[in-house]
């Protein structure tokens, strides 16, 4: 009986919100049964953050309720370094679901300690130890600014280029220790084992990437003594294989 007198008591609370607007909202809000506390919140999307940093952002009163402004919590959330977007919403009648688009780590920046940044050059607070990142190292001639959480425009191009590469080919970005770079705006992706530089250019399609590839292992089991040392797929529909021992 009580679960339906309180269905009953949402249902004409919403209805009368439509008509009366704000105010009704203010004395919902001051209800026992809409207020909320930490157990309440439902957080999705969570990897490099902790539910911990996420309820110390949206600091909870005896007073908050599923009826608080759900706005002020999302633009504190988005101000977090490693958030790109966040979303929150209410579940009557007493939940608040969270859910986060986190920065996700691409590769490395010398700064002049090891930083991760993401697809968009932006560096990350995460402990490339702790958190086990085996990623790229972007080689960069320009210094990073102290206090600056944007990389330079040169850096933020690398970054977005190894985000896109991933997208392509999770595998061979796990094979990168390098990106640097090279020639007439080209790049250049440093293979660890074999040591391996891939000449690419921008904008590199996944399946041009993967002939890439297929040369590569053809070439190694051609002459195992005469490893290639350099793939240059910067010509259309042509693959350059560089040895080690060639003049």
């Amino acid at each position: 009986m009580r679960r339906e007198l309180r269905i009953l008591l949402i249902t004409s609370l919403l209805g009368a919100t439509w008509a009366w607007g704000g105010e009704l909202l203010v004395a919902g809000s001051r209800m026992e049964m809409f207020r909320i506390n930490e157990g309440d919140i439902d957080i999705h999307g969570l990897r490099y953050l902790t539910r911990e940093t996420v309820l110390q952002v949206m600091e909870l009163t005896p007073e908050s309720s599923v009826w608080s402004n759900t706005d002020l919590w999302v633009t504190d959330l988005s101000a977090l370094p490693l958030v790109r977007s966040a979303n929150v919403v209410r579940r009557l009648p007493h939940t608040i679901i969270v859910s986060l688009l986190e920065r996700q780590p691409v590769a490395l920046v010398p700064t002049p300690t090891l930083e991760p940044v993401d697809g968009d050059g932006i560096r990350l607070p995460l402990d490339p130890a702790s958190h086990r990142l085996d990623l790229p190292i972007l080689e960069t001639e320009y210094p990073f600014v102290e206090g600056r959480r944007i990389m330079p425009p040169r850096t933020r191009v690398l970054a977005s280029e190894v985000n896109r590469l991933m997208q392509a080919d999770t595998a061979f970005l796990q094979m990168l220790s390098e990106v640097r770079w090279g020639k007439d705006s080209s790049l250049v992706a440093r293979w660890s084992k074999p040591d391996v530089d891939f000449l690419l250019p921008f904008g590199l399609s996944a399946k041009r990437l993967r002939e890439g590839l297929i040369v590569l292992a053809h070439a190694m089991n051609q002459t195992p003594h005469d490893l290639p040392k350099s793939v240059d797929l910067r010509f259309a529909d042509l693959v350059v294989v560089r040895r080690v021992n060639e003049n």
